[in-house]
């Protein structure tokens, strides 16, 4: 990739988050979907371990689902979830780094409504 992408991954700060996102390929055809787990994130993208990464350059749509840890919160809501495009940048044997796009919509998950539809 570019060099710009490679200083802005040395500029982010990562955090060892463990969140459970659902990703979909966005290729023309047919359409693949994997639940995985973060290994780390950062405001920019995250790094999902997998057996088979996705190539580089693979458009994906994320979505991630994020626990709230402020006790009020979340009673009222039960969490959060995070829906952005990104790309594949970088694959290596442990699994894939996703760079998210500019552009997400966060919001709130009722405490009944734990299921992760798209």
């Amino acid at each position: 990739m570019t060099q710009e992408i490679s200083s802005e991954r040395r500029e982010l700060e990562r955090f060892s988050v463990n969140a459970f996102a659902v990703v979909e390929t966005l290729s023309p055809g047919e359409a693949k979907v994997f639940e995985l787990h973060t290994r780390d994130i950062s405001s920019n993208g995250a790094f999902f371990p997998m057996d088979v990464p996705l190539p580089a350059g693979e458009k994906v749509k994320v979505t991630l689902f994020l626990s709230i840890s402020a006790q009020e919160l979340q009673l009222a809501f039960g969490g959060a979830k995070i829906a952005t495009e990104g790309e594949v940048v970088r694959t290596d044997p442990q699994g894939m780094a996703v760079m998210f796009a500019k552009h997400s919509t966060m919001s709130p998950l009722a405490n009944s409504a734990r299921d992760v539809t798209r």
